[in-house]
């Protein structure tokens, strides 16, 4: 059994695959790469969405597509063209077997299952060495997509906890050319709440209640959440609970708590996935971001076989993010306010590019002008103040 390695991922979930299937890319040229993954099977246990024509990273796999999307409250709604760049859904059944099959096509990659760490790396003589279940290992670099513990993460500003279940109907309920992305539950100081609806065909439909907070919302809370608004749509009629699917992300992750190992400030030791930078703070939109990140990795490590982390986003990105973030965790019950008014007020194109994080000049401002002045400005100025 092989036990030396020029690069060792530690996780091999979508940022360990992505990377996995950029590295095969490189043919001849692939450095000889370790995937270790504590999971001994894949199963279709999540979605990614994201914006994207069709050169897009994996547009062409997404299971369904909208070339448009609604965000309503009570009282108004907010209808989104986004027919130049359609939101896409990805199953993660289908990405899992592209990125297995790309892996396992070439000789240099090697993705073990079921094994998980015994001991934290450790860096001997320039090369990292890495006790696990399955035995140890070296390399000269390492990618750590494990997420951090939420306690490391105490300085974050919101959390966006989510419950979700795909639903099949035996009679046509939906409308298969129309997301909802946000249907905002009532205000409250707690949290703010919305229920997200992808259809994927007039009778089946993925339902997921999600909530934006400064405190994690564990599955068992929000059940009852999702379980009403599930009956809202079924309205007495019968239906199949095909899956379920839970989700956590951190929005506007602060500096972890804990001394970080000086071995981890090394060159060669890179951490990264939602708690290290792949999310978006102000939307929790990872997918593309991390494979940005996959293809920004395999060109450095082609160069001079060093690992990169997540590019950090702009200033002008981190205070928008910042300042918004800090308005929804002081003052919750005005987040369905403050959404609609973005969704309606600015351009579509602003808006999706802004999303995407593809934003100009211009859609920064157009979304600044969509929101209440003074609101932002108290907030920029706390921000200010506390860091």
């Amino acid at each position: 059994m092989q036990t030396d390695f020029d690069l060792i991922i530690i996780g091999a979930g979508c940022a360990g695959l992505s990377l996995g299937m950029q590295l095969a890319s490189l043919h001849a040229q692939a450095p000889r790469t370790l995937l270790l993954e504590s999971r001994t099977a894949y199963e279709n246990d999540r979605t990614w969405c994201f914006w994207g024509d069709e050169q897009t990273p994996f547009a062409t796999l997404a299971r369904h597509s909208w070339q448009r999307f609604s965000v309503n409250n009570a009282v108004s709604r907010a209808l989104v063209d986004c027919s130049t760049t359609p939101y896409r859904l990805l199953t993660a059944a289908d990405f899992y077997t592209k990125a297995l099959e790309a892996i396992a096509s070439h000789t240099a990659l090697d993705l073990k299952t079921g094994i998980s760490l015994t001991a934290e790396p450790s860096l001997t003589q320039g090369r990292w060495h890495l006790h696990t279940t399955g035995g140890s290992f070296s390399a000269n670099a390492i990618v750590d997509t494990r997420p951090l513990p939420t306690q490391q993460l105490s300085d974050t500003t919101l959390w966006q906890s989510f419950l979700g279940c795909e639903l099949e109907f035996q009679k046509p309920r939906f409308d298969p050319t129309l997301a909802q992305l946000m249907d905002f539950y009532p205000a409250t100081d707690a949290f703010v709440g919305f229920n997200y609806v992808l259809p994927l065909s007039t009778t089946r439909a993925l339902i997921e209640f999600t909530v934006f907070s400064s405190k994690i919302y564990d599955q068992a809370e929000l059940v009852s959440y999702l379980d009403a608004q599930v009956e809202k749509f079924a309205g007495g009629r019968p239906y199949q609970r095909l899956r379920n699917e839970y989700g956590l992300i951190p929005m506007g992750v602060g500096k972890p708590k804990g001394t970080v190992k000086p071995t981890e400030r090394h060159s060669s030791y890179v951490r990264v996935g939602l708690t290290a930078g792949a999310a978006r703070p102000a939307t929790g939109y990872a997918f593309q971001r991390i494979q940005r990140w996959a293809l920004a990795c395999k060109q450095s490590l082609k160069k001079n076989g060093l690992p990169v982390g997540h590019q950090p986003d702009s200033f002008v990105i981190r205070q928008m993010d910042a300042i918004f973030l800090n308005v929804l965790r002081h003052h919750p019950e005005l987040g369905p306010e403050l959404f609609m008014r973005l969704f309606s007020k600015v351009s579509n194109e602003k808006l999706i590019r802004f999303l995407s994080d593809q934003g100009r000049v211009s859609d920064y401002l157009a979304v600044i002008l969509s929101l209440p002045p003074w609101l932002f400005m108290k907030s920029a100025y706390q921000v200010a103040t506390t860091r």
